[in-house]
């Protein structure tokens, strides 16, 4: 199994395409589309950043089960899902002031927990590096950071994925991603609205150009978020790590740099998810997802977790 679940959702699509030159869409409205669930309480609102083509729907089984713990949301960045297409050539500076931007819309002034999967893990430590006042604690599952710049290997295995995303964009473009989509999105079990809402949202060939912008965004994001210094050791920091890799080597570099952000954090926690996929912690090994989310709520503000071991 590869270690990264995008590899094998965008080959489906992009399998029977060649490279075609793609027009812009005409652009949309400023807004995104967000859902919440649960009751605000004293613990931290939670945000969920969805991978690389990815949308607020790979959240749905999982947010019932976080909800019952406080209010927690699941939003599609512009161009993504359900929300209009924003800016053209968002990098992830950009896509960390967007979700700045709707945590202000949402009236959230207080400190957040970030939740981010896969690609969506850049994102958030982007945000957690430019405004760290803004940030309670932050889950990592099978999270891209900026230390992956460090290890040419796994540099390498994005560039693979960029070239399926292309691939996928070009699918899209000639009709084949509408064929697709329903199977790639069934391996990923959603409960059956969500998957017939991610099904839409991949056969429409200028958010598959979209989400295609976004990866060939990841290693030169790797790169401005390091110089940012990456997410603060100051924040409480989780890592769910459980994807696999196309060799054991590679998995155990991607594994090793899914950590860092954890272990060198004040108070952090590494969970190691045996026996779950890429995506399985948000669908079938929520609890794993679960567990940290309720970890970080579990937290004082401001506690150095002293007595936490990684």
């Amino acid at each position: 199994m590869k270690r990264r679940r995008l590899a094998g959702s965008i080959a489906a699509l992009a399998c029977l395409a060649g490279p075609l030159a793609l027009a812009s869409p005409a652009a949309g409205a400023p807004s995104l589309h967000v859902e919440c669930l649960g009751a605000p309480t004293a613990a931290p609102t939670v945000i969920l950043e969805s991978g690389a083509f990815g949308t607020a729907d790979d959240w749905a089984a999982a947010l019932p089960d976080l909800a019952i713990g406080g209010r927690v949301c699941a939003y599609d960045r512009s161009g993504v899902g359900r929300s209009p297409k924003g800016e053209d050539g968002k990098d992830v500076i950009a896509i960390a002031t967007e979700l700045k931007r709707l945590l202000d819309d949402l009236g959230e002034d207080k400190p957040v927990i970030l939740v981010g999967h896969s690609n969506g893990a850049l994102y958030v430590e982007a945000f957690a590096a430019l405004w760290p006042g803004r940030v309670a604690g932050l889950a990592y599952v099978n999270g891209v950071n900026s230390t992956a710049l460090a290890d040419p290997r796994l540099v390498a295995d994005l560039g693979r994925e960029r070239q399926l995303a292309e691939w996928a964009a070009d699918a899209g473009a000639i009709g084949i991603a509408a064929l697709a989509a329903p199977s790639v999105v069934k391996a990923e079990r959603l409960p059956p609205e969500a998957a017939r809402r991610k099904a839409h949202a991949l056969s429409q060939p200028w958010r598959l150009r979209i989400a295609r912008d976004e990866d060939r965004g990841i290693v030169p994001g790797l790169a401005t978020v390091a110089g940012l210094g990456g997410s603060p050791p100051s924040i409480p920091t989780a890592a769910l790590i459980s994807s696999l890799g196309r060799t054991p080597e590679l998995a155990a570099a991607w594994a090793a740099a899914e950590a860092i952000p954890a272990e060198r954090a004040r108070c952090g926690w590494v969970l190691r998810a045996i026996g779950a996929t890429h995506v399985s912690p948000l669908s079938r090994d929520r609890a794993w997802l679960v567990a940290a989310v309720d970890w970080l709520r579990s937290l004082p503000p401001s506690s150095p977790c002293a007595d936490i071991g990684h």
